[in-house]
C-alpha cells in the first residue's frame, strides 16, 4: 500500500469514521484515513488487521487505580501485553480493528487520553521521574508539564491540521534531565534563580532522528506563570513558518537551520510577548527545594544499602525505588502487583521513566528488602535499573510496520551480555529502523536496524553507532553494519577495546571521541573480519553533520 499524503490529510480536516472502523474492521480504510487514526494515538501494526495504541500520561505519573484499569484493558484487548515508551507512555499492541473505539472508550473512562500521540502531533510531555522529592532536582516541575500539555492538547483539533511535525517537550533539572532536554523540541529545564524565583532555562529544537540535532538555547529563564506561554509561542511559530508540505523536513530543528538562530529567535520573542498577554490560570504552587543536608539524608540507610534502583529521597528515611522493566515490557499481573506496592509501601502512584521503568516513591527503608522480595516473585528486581543491563529497545518488528529489524531480540540478547554486566555504567540502545525511537545516537553504543550489506551479501542487520555523548555535543557516528546474529560479538569486541584503553571514570563515548572512531573500526575488524563490514550502508546518509552543535554547556 502507497504510503499517505500528508499535506493532503491536513488540508482535509483529517477524517476518520471510527464508528465505520467498529462495524467493518479496517479494510476500508485508505492510506490518508490511517494517518489520521494516527491523532488519536491508533496506529497500524505490520500484521493485517490490528493496531497499536498509544496513551498519554502526562508527566509519567500513574496513580495505582488506573493501573489497574490499563491491566484490566490489556488483558481484554491487547493479548495482556502493556510496552512502557521512552516517554513515559504506554502502548497497547494486537488491538483488533473493531475493537478499537471500545479501547479508547475505556481509556478514556480511566481518565486518560490518547490524543495526539502518534503522527505529526505534540506527543506526550514529560517531566522528570524524581522532581520534588529527588536530590538533584530543584523543585516540582510536574503541575508545569501537565499545565502545558493540557493547554496545547486543547487546540489539538485545530493544530494537528497545521503542524509541520511532531513537537516533543520535556520537563526536568536533574543532570540527566538537562542532558536530555537537548534532544527534544523544547526543553524546560528546571531552575532557581538567586532571588528565589523558580523557572526554567528554555532550548528549542532538539532531535535524535536521521539528522540529530542538539537543541540551541533559547531563554535564560522562563519564570513558572509563563512556561505554559512559551511552549504555546513555540508551538505557534512552529506551525507558522515549517514546512508543512514536506514532512520530511518538517522538524523543528530544520525551520532553526533554515531561517538561522537569530530569526527564529525574533519570531519566538515576538509570539511569546503575545502568549504572556493573554489570560490564564495562575500556576499550581510549588515548593522549592530546601537545603537538604545530604549527610543527614544517608545518615539513614536501607538494608542492603543504595544502589541505582534503590536511591534517597529529600526526606531522611524514604526511598525511590525504580523496578527495572526490561525492555519496557509488563504483563497485567506485573502492572497489578506494581499497583498493590505502590498503595501499601509507597504513594499510591508509579512514575514511569523515559528508560522505560517505573518508580516507586516514598518507600519507608525498612520496606525496602519486602519490596524487592515482591518484585522477585514476579520475576522483576531492582538491581540494574537505569544501568547497562536495562537495556533500551523500541517494539521493533515484527510487531511495528516501520520496524525491519526485531529490536526486542537484539535488546534481550545484549542485556544477558557480559560486557554489560562488567560495566554497569554503558548505555546501550536498540531501534528496530532508522527513526530513533530508542535513541541509538545519544547511546555509548548504538544499534539502528535495517537490511544492511555484510559479505556482499544483504542481510537482515544494524547499524553500529558509537560515542554519543549529549554533554559534550557529540552525537554517535556510524561505524559499521553487522548481521543481527553478530551484534553481541561487535558489542564484545568494542567494549573490549574501551576496556582496555579507557582513562579512569571515562565513559564508551569519551573513549571514542579521544581515540577517534577510526582506531575501533580497525580493533572490530581484527575480531570480527567477515562478519561486519566498516563504515555505513551505502544507501545510508550519516547524519547531517552541517547541523550545527551550539550552546553546548
Amino acid at each position: 500500500m502507497k504510503g499517505p499524503d500528508i499535506p493532503a490529510a491536513k488540508r482535509a480536516g483529517l477524517p476518520v469514521d471510527l464508528d465505520r472502523l467498529t462495524a467493518d474492521g479496517d479494510a476500508w480504510l485508505s492510506p490518508e484515513e490511517r494517518y489520521a487514526l494516527k491523532m488519536h494515538g491508533v496506529c497500524a501494526q505490520a500484521q493485517a488487521g490490528v493496531f497499536m495504541i498509544r496513551v498519554r500520561v502526562p508527566g509519567g505519573r500513574l496513580p495505582a487505580g488506573t493501573a489497574r484499569g490499563v491491566a484490566r484493558v490489556a488483558e481484554r484487548h491487547g493479548r495482556g501485553w502493556v510496552h512502557l515508551t521512552t516517554r513515559q507512555q504506554f502502548e497497547l499492541h494486537h488491538v483488533a480493528a473493531r475493537d478499537v473505539t471500545a479501547v479508547l472508550a475505556a481509556i478514556a473512562d480511566l481518565g486518560l487520553t490518547t490524543s495526539s500521540t502518534c503522527g505529526h502531533t505534540m506527543r506526550n510531555v514529560m517531566a522528570c521521574a524524581d522532581a520534588g522529592v529527588g536530590l538533584d532536582e530543584p523543585f516540582d516541575c510536574l503541575p508545569d508539564a501537565r499545565a502545558v500539555s493540557d493547554a496545547v492538547l486543547a487546540r489539538s483539533a485545530d493544530l494537528n491540521c497545521r503542524l509541520p511535525s511532531r513537537v516533543n517537550i520535556a520537563f526536568g533539572g536533574c543532570p540527566p534531565c538537562r542532558d536530555h532536554a537537548r534532544v527534544n523540541d523544547a526543553g524546560f529545564v528546571s531552575t532557581v534563580r538567586e532571588d528565589g524565583a523558580l523557572g526554567y532555562e528554555l532550548f528549542a529544537g532538539g532531535s535524535a532522528g536521521k539528522a540529530p540535532f542538539l537543541a540551541v538555547p533559547l531563554e535564560q529563564f522562563v519564570p513558572r506563570h509563563d512556561a505554559v506561554a512559551a511552549a504555546e509561542a513555540l508551538v505557534e511559530v512552529f506551525a507558522a513558518h515549517g514546512d508543512v508540505d514536506r514532512p520530511a523536513k518538517g522538524r523543528m530543528k530544520f525551520l532553526i537551520r533554515d531561517l538561522g538562530e537569530l530569526r527564529f529567535a525574533e519570531l519566538f520573542a515576538a509570539a511569546y510577548d503575545g502568549a504572556r498577554g493573554r489570560p490564564r490560570p495562575a500556576p499550581a504552587p510549588v515548593a522549592p527545594a530546601d537545603d537538604t543536608q545530604v549527610a543527614a539524608v544517608l545518615a539513614c540507610a536501607p538494608p542492603g544499602g543504595w544502589s541505582s534502583g534503590v536511591r534517597p529521597q529529600r526526606t531522611p528515611g524514604r526511598a525511590l525505588v525504580t523496578v527495572a522493566v526490561p525492555l519496557g515490557d509488563v504483563d497485567g499481573e506485573d502492572l497489578r502487583m506494581l499497583a498493590r506496592l505502590a498503595e501499601e509501601l509507597g504513594d499510591a502512584t508509579l512514575y514511569l521513566t523515559r528508560n522505560q521503568n517505573v518508580a516507586l516513591r516514598d518507600v519507608a527503608l525498612e520496606a525496602v528488602p519486602h519490596v524487592r522480595q515482591r518484585l522477585a516473585s514476579c520475576g522483576l528486581g531492582v538491581r540494574g535499573a537505569d544501568q547497562a543491563s536495562d537495556v533500551r529497545a523500541c517494539t521493533g518488528g515484527p510487531v511495528c510496520a516501520l520496524a525491519i529489524t526485531p529490536a526486542q531480540s537484539a535488546g534481550a540478547a545484549l542485556a544477558a551480555h557480559p560486557a554489560l554486566a562488567r560495566n554497569t555504567g554503558l548505555r546501550v540502545h536498540v531501534s528496530g529502523c532508522p527513526n530513533s525511537c530508542a535513541q541509538h545516537q545519544i547511546a555509548d553504543l548504538g544499534f539502528s536496524g535495517g537490511k544492511v550489506t555484510v559479505g556482499g551479501s544483504p542481510v537482515l542487520g544494524y547499524q553500529v553507532w558509537l560515542g554519543g555523548d549529549v554533554p559534550a555535543g557529540v552525537f554517535g557516528r556510524v561505524v559499521g553494519r553487522v548481521a543481527e546474529a553478530d551484534v553481541p560479538a561487535i558489542t564484545e569486541a568494542v567494549t573490549g577495546i574501551w576496556e582496555a584503553l579507557r582513562h579512569r571514570g571515562e565513559t564508551l563515548s569519551q573513549t571514542v571521541n579521544r581515540l577517534g572512531v577510526d582506531a575501533f573500526k580497525a580493533h572490530i575488524d581484527a575480531l570480527c573480519a567477515g562478519r561486519w563490514a566498516p563504515g555505513p550502508e551505502p544507501a545510508h546518509a550519516e547524519p547531517d553533520r552541517s547541523l550545527p552543535l551550539v550552546g553546548v554547556a
